[in-house]
């Protein structure tokens, strides 16, 4: 069986990290360290690769060292050495449309205005399963996005992320366990009760 490829995107470098953009290296951070595996550099493929395990599939984590918007790069011929099959690759990301915390998931849709994701569709077609992490919109429309994505995501925002980092990681796993589907399904109605306890708070 091949094993799923679960991409994050981000940029490489310390002075990028806890960036919005960098979003998708946290998330995938974070799942690596639950599952308890070491990330190893892959000069060939410009990546930082860490192989495991869950639901009882076999992963290829990946983060690309290339920075973002070049993040198809490499995509294409890691995915092919290691036999992963395109429509069920994962690729996480930050997302301006949405607050930050909030998750959609999408698949084979285009890229909505996200280099990394663009040059991702460029090297593999737009086959595979988006998961977007909302890190919050412009404050100011009169604002560069480069620089809105570029920033530090304030410490409210950083909380709140920590807060939902398990809601994230289970969703990763429903994606795994029981498919792109039923997890849209799925969190599509924990949005629901989000928007229902905000009006009920706002009362």
């Amino acid at each position: 069986m091949s094993p799923i490829a679960i991409v994050g995107l981000g940029n490489p470098g310390l002075e990028y990290s806890g960036t919005r953009h960098n979003a998708g290296y946290w998330l995938l951070d974070e799942f690596a360290w639950q599952l308890d595996v070491t990330w190893k550099e892959k000069p060939r493929f410009h990546s930082k690769v860490a192989i495991a395990s869950s639901s009882g599939k076999s992963l290829i984590l990946v983060k690309s060292g290339n920075f973002m918007n070049c993040s198809g790069e490499y995509i294409k011929p890691l995915l092919d050495y290691h036999k992963c099959i395109h429509s069920e690759t994962i690729v996480i990301h930050d997302d301006t449309a949405f607050a930050t915390g909030q998750i959609r998931l999408s698949y084979n849709r285009g890229h909505g205005g996200h280099n990394g994701v663009k040059d991702i569709i460029r090297a593999i077609g737009s086959d595979f399963i988006r998961f977007r992490l909302g890190v919050g919109m412009k404050k100011d429309s009169r604002m560069d996005l480069a620089d809105h994505v570029l920033s530090r995501l304030t410490i409210q925002e950083t909380r709140l992320l920590t807060e939902k980092k398990d809601f994230f990681i289970r969703t990763l796993r429903e994606i795994l366990d029981k498919g792109c589907a039923h997890a849209m399904n799925s969190v599509n109605q924990t949005l629901k009760e989000y928007i229902k306890l905000d009006e009920q708070t706002k009362l």
